[in-house]
């Protein structure tokens, strides 16, 4: 049992006992016992000076002993850096090695084993073959096979080589093509990877049993193969110090007091030293003394001072002990009128001393000086554990605060109390009162019987209802509240904020409707269709009471009347509107009636027109035909038959043209022609074109060319595009007069093309090129007459035009010639892409 478990089980065993009244706070101090108290100070607070300049000056030295435990631990980052370099050129030289052949082994070895010896810090290497055959780049004198067999033999594959000169030697294993192993080693200098310290710094490169490999500044310890004993120091600590790494102070060198950085390499069988002079700051330590000696001599003359006043202030204090007193006797009356007790827990001890006050809170007659678990019997079983608890919790929490009942007695106590620190900081003691509260809990237990019986009647309710504080954090709610808006239980929570409730609710609503600007009523439209109607009042305290009603019957009787109310209306308008509509109906009706009877008429002229176009090479097809048939010329194969199949061939397929156009202008008109969108060269197209014409043109003696920039593809229709420059183009030729010219022209626009027909005809009337590629509609009949043709060709090319999306535009001077240009996209227009089937005219 420890001796703090024997204390507080002998404490349980002391009989408690009273109080006893404190001192005076003068009992005892006499300007003797004032001197010596200053004498025992000053020789206590010279001893504390004299044991921290002692530590200031372990602290100094340890810290030049980091200084060099560091510099050795960076030696050895860098030497293992080195080192790795060296380990990642032998990988890539067994990388190369490992796929030759066992007869070109040696033939591919040696320029490797050349090339990996002019690696930084490797000064030789060689191959060792299973069959202890070796092959050296440069040849130092070592034995290979030893030297790797002890690389090899250690994990990081490196090994050290004393001698003069010492060597370190690091080796990896080379699996050959024929399944044996073999090994590539290297030799490396300790000086070349051993980097050089600080000025009058000594870096010493050792095995990991302390023998010196290499020093940098390359300077000369003679003595002892152990690098340690060099410097005097053992080097059994050295190697013991060298695991973990650190430094050792008494190291000398030439006289000089030195210290040793000591380090090992993770990943090798090395270790590094770091020799470094055992510099102290003079003038600082001097600063240090002088501090010091001045911290000691201020406070010995503050309680030099100090004890002169304490002798006058002394003769003072007697004055002010009955002044104490009094003070004490008006805290005791205080306490007990406002019925609270004080109760002083001792730690070190486990006593408590309890004022009568407090005594007869718990049933006792005096004040007493009781044991911890005597104190806790005093309290209900129940709060005991709660009571110890909050105990050893203040020391930590810096409080003590709780609501405890008396054992047996129907009282209600608060204790709250606070940890007293002594000098040195540590808590020994809580200090602390306690309060009487049974009439508090009493009312308290009121309230909550009177707000239990508020929340049932809340609950009862069939409007919602909500109560806010005066900082707008949430108070007291009801079941409807969350019904209304779809809240779980436990998501309100009391104190919630504002924001942060509206913000839950907010999900489960539509639309708010206020009443007005600044109105305290309003109607919701929650998500699932029904309707709340709120209202909210601020209360006395600054709070506010939201109390809302569901009122969806009466909005769908509302919305039922509006809707009769609207269909009354509307079938007034609707009346009103049949009215002014059938007015409306006789206009467009006498409208439709005049232009149909245009329409017809244009198709009547069209059609007369037509006749003729029809009639001709009717009359060539059937004339040449029946001489054919009745051998007029004589039996067929005579010459005149071929040149009446000929003519019969032209008429046949004019006749078919214009029947093409036709189908295609209705096809048009009717809305179902599709376009078939393909990439095209516009180039190409006009050339073929031209081809075509040409024959024609020639006839007429007529220039046909093609001129403007070169255009890039676009997307279209070929065959449509194609019958567009066919029907231009036998325009141009045919209305051209002989000797005439025809050009071609193409031009790049910002989102497609612009193709152009120019010629030097006949030329158009102004007043006749709106009515230019109108369907069924001839300019002049003279113009039909004179020349052959449907008249439908412009109408065809411009209706083809605007299928692409582009625009057809004719510009023409009476006498001097036409110009036609029409526009071309870059992409054919989705709802005009499909399947074009007609067939383009030749």
């Amino acid at each position: 049992m420890t001796e703090k478990s024997e204390a507080s089980a002998d404490a349980r065993r002391r009989p408690s006992r009273p109080a006893k009244p404190p001192r005076p706070v003068t009992g005892g101090l006499t300007p003797r016992g004032v001197l010596l108290a200053v004498v025992a100070f000053s020789m206590i607070f010279g001893a504390i000076i004299a044991f921290k300049l002692q530590q200031e000056w372990a602290a100094t030295v340890e810290e030049a002993e980091g200084t060099q435990a560091r510099t050795a631990a960076f030696l050895a980052e860098r030497v293992s850096g080195r080192l790795a370099e060296v380990r990642g050129a032998l990988a890539f030289a067994v990388a190369d090695l490992s796929a030759a052949s066992p007869g070109e082994l040696a033939e591919v070895a040696l320029p490797r084993l050349r090339t990996l010896s002019g690696a930084t810090y490797i000064s030789d290497s060689a191959l060792l073959l299973p069959d202890g055959t070796v092959i050296r780049s440069d040849g130092i004198d070592s034995d290979a096979r030893a030297a790797a067999e002890a690389a090899l033999a250690h994990p990081s594959g490196v090994a050290t080589l004393l001698g003069d000169p010492s060597w370190i030697v690091q080796a990896a294993a080379l699996p050959l093509s024929t399944g044996e192993v073999g090994a590539i080693l290297v030799w490396i200098d300790p000086a070349e990877i051993l980097p050089e310290g600080r000025p009058n710094q000594i870096s010493i490169l050792a095995t990991d049993e302390g023998r010196a490999l290499a020093l940098q500044p390359r300077v000369a310890l003679a003595g002892a193969p152990y690098a340690a004993e060099r410097v005097g120091l053992d080097p059994d600590r050295v190697a013991a110090l060298a695991g973990s790494g650190g430094a050792l102070s008494g190291a000398n060198l030439a006289g000089e007091a030195r210290i040793l950085g000591v380090a090992a390499l993770a990943d090798a069988p090395l270790h590094t030293y770091s020799l470094g002079p055992a510099a102290i700051d003079r003038v600082g330590w001097r600063r240090t003394l002088i501090f010091y000696l001045l911290m000691f001599l201020g406070p010995l003359f503050a309680a030099v001072a100090l004890c002169a006043l304490l002798l006058i202030q002394m003769g003072k204090l007697k004055s002010t002990q009955a002044q104490l007193e009094d003070s004490e006797r008006r805290f005791r009356l205080a306490i007990e009128g406002a019925r609270c007790g004080v109760w002083d827990w001792d730690l070190e001890t486990d006593d408590v001393f309890i004022t009568e006050s407090f005594a007869r809170m718990v049933g006792r007659k005096e004040a007493a000086v009781v044991s911890g678990p005597e104190f806790l019997s005093l309290l209900d079983p129940e709060d005991r554990g709660k009571v110890r608890s909050a105990l050893r919790g203040a020391v930590t929490s810096g409080e003590v605060n709780l609501e405890a009942r008396a054992n047996a007695l129907a009282l209600w106590m608060q204790m709250r109390g606070r940890p007293m620190a002594s000098e040195k900081g540590e808590a020994r003691r809580i200090m602390g009162v306690a309060i009487d509260i049974t009439e508090r809990k009493g009312a308290q237990a009121r309230v909550a019987a009177a707000e239990h019986r508020l929340r049932a009647a809340l609950e009862s309710m069939n409007e919602s209802f909500v109560l806010w504080d005066s900082r707008r954090r949430l108070v007291l709610w009801n079941r409807k509240f969350r019904e209304f808006f779809g809240l779980e239980e436990g998501q309100l929570k009391t104190g919630m904020a504002y924001a942060d409730a509206e913000l839950a609710a907010g999900k489960a609503i539509h639309a708010v409707h206020m009443e007005g600007d600044e109105s305290d009523t309003y109607e919701m439209e929650l998500k699932d269709g029904r309707w709340l109607h709120y209202s909210q009042r601020v209360t006395n305290d600054g709070g506010l009471v939201s109390v809302g009603a569901d009122i969806t019957a009466l909005k769908r009787q509302e919305a039922t009347l509006k809707a009769n109310d609207r269909q009354l209306r509307q079938t007034v308008d609707s009346l009103r509107r049949s009215q002014d509509r059938i007015q409306e109906l006789a206009k467009s009706y006498e409208e439709e009636k005049i232009r149909a009877e245009q329409a017809n008429r244009s198709k009547s002229e069209f059609l007369a027109n037509m006749s003729h176009e029809l009639r001709t090479p009717l009359n060539a097809i059937n004339g040449f035909s029946e001489m054919m048939m009745k051998e007029i010329f004589g039996p067929l194969g005579h010459a005149r038959y071929s040149e009446y199949a000929v003519d019969i061939y032209n008429s046949g397929q004019h006749l078919l043209s214009l029947i093409n156009d036709i189908l295609d202008m209705s096809k048009i008109e009717a809305g179902k022609m599709i376009l078939s969108a393909e990439p095209v060269l516009p180039g190409e197209l006009i050339e073929q074109c031209l081809r075509l014409v040409g024959a024609r043109a020639a006839e007429k003696s007529i220039t046909v060319a093609m001129e403007g920039e070169d255009l890039p593809e676009i997307e279209a229709d070929p065959r449509a595009i194609k019958q567009v420059l066919l029907n231009l183009l036998s325009n141009a030729v045919k209305f051209t007069p002989e000797g005439g010219r025809v050009v071609v022209r193409g031009f790049n626009a910002v989102d497609g093309i612009v193709l152009q027909v120019a010629d030097t005809g006949i030329g158009i009337p102004e007043e006749d090129l709106p009515r230019l590629g109108r369907p069924f509609e001839q300019i002049e009949a003279h113009h039909s007459r004179k020349h052959e043709g449907s008249g439908l060709g412009l109408a065809l090319s411009k209706s083809l035009v605007e299928l692409h999306g582009g625009t057809l535009r004719i510009d023409s001077v009476l006498g001097k010639g036409t110009t036609v240009s029409f526009t071309l996209p870059a992409r054919l227009p989705l709802e005009a892409q499909g399947e074009f089937a007609h067939d383009a005219a030749e």
